[in-house]
């Protein structure tokens, strides 16, 4: 079966507002973008749907990120995703589905969640973990803002 293809660009999942989220993540030094369900990051809850992981931290994060390799999608397909969505939805808010939702730093135990629903993800932390609800945006290197394209923030002007 073939990967669904969005704006030209092959992932496997769609970003759908408020259900299937982006998420920054930070392991090992090395930073990574993800198209999940939004489930996988309540990271002290156990679920069967996050591959019998009871809690997500910096001790099974290597096995999380395993399963979800599919999931991964690169800073350059992101940006092409949200150009290409903004070209073909100038009106409207539907574009707020490419905003990530949350960066989670295995490194250094901290999770930012700006998901756009009452869900308090950062209220389920692991032991030793921060949580916070903020925009995270500046935490993000440069080098992975996909919203950002020669100079402009995509994001930023389309609240303005």
């Amino acid at each position: 079966m073939a990967e669904p293809v969005f704006g030209g660009v092959t992932i496997k999942t769609e970003p759908v507002y408020a259900k299937n989220t982006i998420a920054c993540v930070c392991f090992q030094g090395m930073w990574r973008w993800y198209v999940t369900e939004r489930e996988y990051w309540f990271l002290n809850v156990e679920m069967e749907e996050r591959f019998d992981i009871q809690v997500l931290n910096e001790d099974t994060a290597k096995a999380f990120l395993e399963a979800i390799q599919e999931e991964q999608v690169s800073t350059a397909e992101l940006r092409s995703e949200l150009q290409h969505f903004r070209g073909t939805h100038p009106e409207g808010d539907e574009w707020l589905k490419y905003v990530p939702s949350f960066l989670v730093n295995f490194d250094q135990k901290l999770f930012f969640s700006m998901f756009p629903e009452p869900a308090s993800y950062e209220h389920y932390m692991p032991e030793g973990w921060t949580g916070s609800y903020s925009d995270f945006l500046e935490r993000v290197p440069e080098t992975e803002r996909y919203w950002e394209a020669q100079g402009k923030s995509l994001i930023e002007e389309s609240f303005s």
